[in-house]
């Protein structure tokens, strides 16, 4: 035992300051940089998961940096990190950039919501597992710093990831390190504050509603009449050589498969479409199919714009039409001064 506490000793006496937790305002600094490092040195496949940590990780760091008294240290730490979080939580950093105090935080809806609420956070168990080997492990570096925030303010649920769904499954983990958007699960947060769903009530449960934000999907009845519609039109006029069919503009560029974010349709309470509405939605189709697209000219690339305009000339009971065609730009904005100057002289 005497050797063990000389060990925390230094030559002249003094007990050795190793402790990260023993270094005031410092400890969130270290230790969260300490996080940040291993999730980034971490396997590729675990990112998107272990990111999700970071962010009420961090929330509470600054917290915690306001309530000890410590506004210059906790404007600092605000700033050197919230660059991680601005894609995401842009808002929620808005807000809680005015808090320097800790009677703001009693003031401000946010901070109040985090500190009175636990954040709900969902880990796969081997994901879980290797974060408290770590922080364990990481114990005098820090990790007894994190393991503070994370008892006191986070409410970490594992789950199994064969029993987890789709979600989870390796195949979407894989797919989200090739550019898809990692959102939020739709009960990750607080109660009051939630960015995954839509209930904002300060009671709400723990596994929030999630917000649908995708298109409504057609009415089958409906689609089965445009398409019917559709293809009447199509034998009646064929489309020209080389143009799509309304058939192949609909199933393109119209029709709106069910999707994950699309709200289901039974759930809305719309009513029954109506005759005009397929007759509009045709009508649509029609006209999207027809649109005319202006390529863009940069490098030479793709047609101009050609402009005719036709002025008509009164001459003792006979009409005499001349025209005036062009293709730049210079002598198109030529031509509508000429036309604005006749048809102002002849009001």
């Amino acid at each position: 035992m005497l050797r063990q506490e000389m060990n925390n000793v230094d030559a002249q006496g003094r007990v050795k300051d190793d402790r990260v937790d023993n270094k005031g305002a410092s400890k969130y600094f270290i230790a969260l940089n300490m996080l940040i490092r291993w999730v980034d040195e971490n396997l590729d496949l675990y990112k998107p998961e272990l990111k999700r940590l970071l962010w009420p990780i961090y929330v509470h760091a600054f917290l915690n940096l306001v309530s000890e008294h410590y506004p210059d240290h906790a404007a600092k730490f605000f700033e050197d990190f919230s660059k991680n979080f601005t894609g995401e939580h842009a808002e929620d950093l808005r807000i809680l950039r005015p808090v320097h105090h800790p009677d703001h935080i009693q003031n401000n809806a946010i901070a109040k919501a985090y500190r009175a609420n636990k954040y709900r956070l969902t880990l796969t168990q081997s994901i879980y597992y290797s974060l408290i080997q770590f922080l364990e492990a990481k114990d005098v570096e820090g990790g007894s710093v994190l393991l503070r925030i994370i008892n006191n303010h986070m409410n970490i649920v594992t789950i199994d990831r064969a029993s987890a769904g789709s979600d989870r499954a390796f195949a979407t983990m894989i797919a989200k390190l090739h550019g898809e958007v990692d959102l939020p699960d739709e009960d990750e947060g607080v109660p009051g504050h939630n960015p995954g769903s839509a209930n904002t009530d300060i009671n709400a449960p723990n596994v929030l509603t999630r917000l649908f934000l995708g298109p409504v999907p057609m009415d089958a009845e409906m689609v089965t009449d445009i398409r019917d519609e559709l293809e009447e039109e199509d034998a009646q006029n064929p489309a020209g050589s080389g143009g799509k069919t309304l058939i192949e503009e609909l199933d393109q560029k119209i029709k709106r498969e069910p999707s994950e974010d699309a709200p289901n349709r039974e759930a809305v309470p719309l009513p029954k479409p109506l005759a005009r509405d397929v007759a509009m939605e045709v009508q649509r189709i029609k006209e999207y199919r027809d649109r005319f697209t202006i390529e863009g000219r940069t490098g030479g690339v793709g047609p101009g714009v050609s402009v005719t305009m036709f002025t008509f000339h009164n001459t003792f009971d006979r009409y005499v039409i001349s025209s005036v065609s062009s293709t730049s730009e210079a002598n198109i904005q030529i031509v509508s001064i000429a036309w604005t100057s006749l048809v102002t002289t002849l009001l």
